[in-house]
């Protein structure tokens, strides 16, 4: 498994699924305090009852000293957490689409029923299935999240990219993403967005590496309840599984790395898998202010 720590520093080398793997945070050595930003926005967090890591990406700000507008785009964790006054929030939101990344496998654990008003399209990133990876008990035991992040990016990019013009046919209403944890795939596709719309490396790994944090224990016992292979061993959490369970900065920092050795750009990785140059114009009218 990929060993990676918040503070590595080295060279971005090898090919692509290398970058993903070893690439580290540019800027000044040790220089971490980007990853303590919070926007002034839903970006920084909301609230949907019993459903961890609820926020949108409002109030990040562009490059060229814009930001992204509230409201429009949230990210969770699963919706199967959902609490007493979880619907009432997500009618409070105006949620009317909600996109599912999950893989079958975890659907099927993990059920929800929304009703007739919010639409769930089911849109799995996963390259190889659960099953055909031996099930989440197999995963658990160890996966290399590198590897994995490499496989969502190039494998599903024609998926994520449809995923985000999905966002300019939804007549306003703001669309809801999630997976399990709402970190990895969740995290990629929000990411690449992000970057699409001119965030910088920087706010855009700083977003994805609260996760981690944001996840609490109530859910990650959740969670490793199906991942434990026995009753016994429930609560009792192994090295693969807190790896699971984490959002390294270094993951979304290889990821970008990745995309631009690849496509030069986030706006270039969506034009070849789909997006068309009117789109891309369209979601930055849409979510930049």
């Amino acid at each position: 498994m990929t060993n990676l720590n918040a503070d590595d520093t080295g060279d971005i080398t090898g090919d692509i699924k290398g970058d993903i793997a070893g690439v580290v945070s540019n800027g000044a050595a040790g220089d971490t305090a980007y990853l303590d930003y919070r926007p002034n926005g839903d970006g920084a967090g909301v609230v949907i009852d019993g459903v961890p890591n609820s926020r949108g990406i409002g109030g990040y700000p562009t490059q060229d000293g814009h930001k992204l507008r509230d409201g429009l785009f949230f990210r969770t964790a699963g919706l199967n957490f959902l609490g007493e006054h979880g619907l009432d929030d997500l009618h409070r939101l105006n949620v009317k689409e909600v996109v599912d990344l999950r893989d079958p496998l975890e659907v099927e654990q993990w059920p929800y029923i929304l009703p007739d008003d919010i639409h769930v399209d089911r849109v799995p990133l996963l390259k190889t299935t659960m099953t055909e990876q031996g099930g989440m008990k197999e995963m658990s035991k160890g996966i290399d999240m590198a590897e994995m992040y490499h496989d969502i990016v190039f494998g599903s990019a024609e998926q994520i990219v449809l995923i985000l013009r999905k966002l300019l046919k939804d007549d306003g209403h703001p669309m809801l993403i999630h997976c399990t944890a709402g970190k990895d795939r969740t995290g990629i596709t929000s990411g690449i967005l992000m970057s699409l719309l001119g965030v910088s490396d920087d706010m855009v790994v700083s977003c994805y590496a609260q996760s981690g944090a944001n996840l609490g224990d109530a859910f990650k016992k959740a969670v490793l309840k199906g991942l434990n292979s026995d009753e016994k061993g429930v609560g009792q959490i192994t090295a693969a599984q807190t790896a699971m369970l984490a959002s390294p900065p270094e993951l979304m920092r290889g990821v970008l790395a990745g995309i631009k050795s690849e496509y030069g750009s986030a706006e270039q990785y969506c034009l070849q898998n789909g997006m068309s140059a009117d789109e891309v114009a369209g979601l930055r009218a849409l979510l930049v202010e």
